[in-house]
């Protein structure tokens, strides 16, 4: 887009997509290798993460099964017509 300066036509600068989102995944890359490099520098973070899974999804008594109960009507539907 050309914009009117005071020394003639000027290409305006505008930013593409792609520079905004290479920082962004720059930065998560970043953090993912970080936590891998933490993760892999650790050897007990795998009994920490397998511990932290195990209680989280491990349950001890399993829930009763209620037996279900179908909805019937009291009485018979009536049609009412007006004429």
């Amino acid at each position: 887009m050309l914009q009117r300066y005071d020394d003639g036509w000027k290409h305006q600068s505008r930013r593409n997509l792609s520079d905004e989102i290479t920082p962004l995944l720059a930065i998560n890359g970043i953090i993912v290798l970080a936590l891998l490099v933490l993760a892999l520098s650790a050897p007990s973070a795998s009994e920490w993460i397998s511990a932290a899974a195990e209680a989280e999804f491990v349950g001890g008594a399993v829930p009763a099964a209620v037996p279900t109960q179908i909805a019937e009507p009291v009485e018979a539907i009536k049609i009412v017509r007006s004429n």
